[in-house]
């Protein structure tokens, strides 16, 4: 008998709670037209002959401390 009582109870309280959740969707925020979906994308810049080297040369100094 308390089974059925609780288990009456446990159902009555869970569709008093679904009942009195959120009833009107104004209590949202409000959805902002300014929201973009467009990116900038930066542009790469193109390396000279001595950036290049200079890379080159810390790219190998890496692989010798590596081992490689």
């Amino acid at each position: 008998m308390k089974y059925t009582i609780y288990i009456t109870a446990i159902i009555v309280t869970n569709c008093i709670f679904i009942c009195s959740s959120c009833s009107e969707p104004e209590e949202l925020t409000p959805k902002t037209a300014s929201v973009t979906t467009d990116y900038l994308v930066p542009t790469g810049t193109i390396l000279t002959a001595e950036d290049r080297a200079e890379v080159q040369a810390r790219w190998d100094e890496y692989n010798e401390a590596i081992n490689q």
